[in-house]
């Protein structure tokens, strides 16, 4: 078994994304590997998305393309992806799928076809991909946890339907949610100008579990367990999480835990949300113990994405960390794959002896 994974940059300045390609399989020849592509950031990083899988994967043909959730900075280059391959499925969530049942967890006065329409005209984005979908016969599927996006290799683990449905009913995009449906939310970002720093030594943890968590649009990203059997019963596993929260995060584990499925020990975490602090804390960190890490972050994002608290969290855990936080594509593999021309070995991020208060 061979397997790569690329993230391509997404922004510039603080502002980021997601756009992470992933290949496996023989790749002697197009026809002997599976291709997914993971979110695909701003139109610009989707456009550049294309060229890299084309380039390297010397492939037209994608297996999956995820929408982990329904952020621009995630989605809009995915069309670019769409229109640009022939795909074999598209996996989305649609929230106006689900607008029975919107109408009953919301304070709102509007007919189930009117709130429809409202919420497909105020996620254009998806709109746009699920008609670009639709117009390519592109088959679309809507999973939750526990179902298999491709059987026996990737799995849903997150989110639940029901938990799907309560964090829907309090996006920003729907009515007011009832008040026994209402979740918490997000505090304000802070500013970077006012950011105070204070020392940090490896054996002192100062991430926490008490930071607020994520929204509830974040928490709707849907949590991946791609598995890929190496031979003489090695089983890689690989975690990507999108932009979910502690509260996504710690309802996959009980899942996990439920299934007698223990995350301990992954060989590869996708950390969530850029790196922020607000995503995952000590308790879910010390249930996964990543080998290796990978984070997609935009250039001047430090020191909230991502933060150097999450990136000191895992490298004490023992994770190699990685960042393309300079603007590069990074890439993760299996060790026996073709050798890219100008590429080079990307050193792990390194602890952080200050770290934002």
């Amino acid at each position: 078994m061979q397997y790569e994974i690329d993230y391509i940059p997404v922004g510039s300045g603080e502002k980021g994304g997601d756009a992470i390609a992933i290949r496996y399989g023989d790749f002697s020849s197009p026809t002997t590997q599976n291709v997914i592509v993971i979110d695909g950031g701003t139109k610009d990083s989707g456009k550049k998305l294309v060229e890299h899988i084309k380039t390297y994967y010397n492939t037209t043909y994608l297996d999956v393309v995820i929408a982990s959730h329904l952020h621009s900075d995630h989605i809009s280059g995915l069309t670019e992806v769409l229109e640009n391959f022939t795909v074999g499925k598209l996996v989305v969530h649609a929230p106006w799928d689900h607008t029975p049942a919107i109408k009953k967890m919301t304070k709102t006065t509007s007919t189930i076809g009117l709130l429809q329409t409202k919420l497909e005209k105020s996620v254009s984005g998806l709109s746009e991909l699920i008609d670009i979908a639709t117009s390519k016969n592109i088959a679309i599927q809507n999973p939750f946890q526990g179902e298999h996006i491709i059987q026996g290799q990737l799995a849903v683990l997150g989110p639940s339907k029901d938990y799907y449905l309560e964090l829907l009913a309090n996006f920003g995009i729907t009515p007011e949610a009832k008040e026994q449906h209402k979740v918490g939310g997000l505090l304000s970002s802070v500013s970077k100008s006012i950011v105070n720093w204070v020392a940090e030594a490896l054996h002192i943890e100062t991430l926490s579990d008490d930071y607020s968590d994520t929204d509830s649009e974040n928490n709707s990203s849907l949590v991946l367990l791609l598995a890929l059997d190496m031979g003489n019963n090695v089983v890689h596993r690989f975690l990507f999480t999108g932009d979910a929260g502690k509260g996504a995060l710690t309802k996959v584990i009980e899942y996990c835990d439920g299934q007698n499925y223990s995350l301990e020990g992954i060989d590869f975490f996708d950390v969530p949300h850029h790196g922020s602090k607000r995503n995952v804390g000590p308790s879910i960190l010390n249930r996964i113990k990543p080998k290796v890490a990978f984070i997609s972050c935009p250039p001047n994002g430090d020191p909230k994405h991502p933060s150097r608290k999450v990136v000191n969290a895992l490298i004490r855990r023992g994770c190699a960390v990685h960042k393309n936080h300079q603007g590069n594509t990074i890439n993760h593999n299996s060790g026996n794959v073709p050798a890219r021309v100008s590429w080079s070995t990307i050193t792990p991020a390194s602890f952080h002896d200050q770290v934002e208060e």
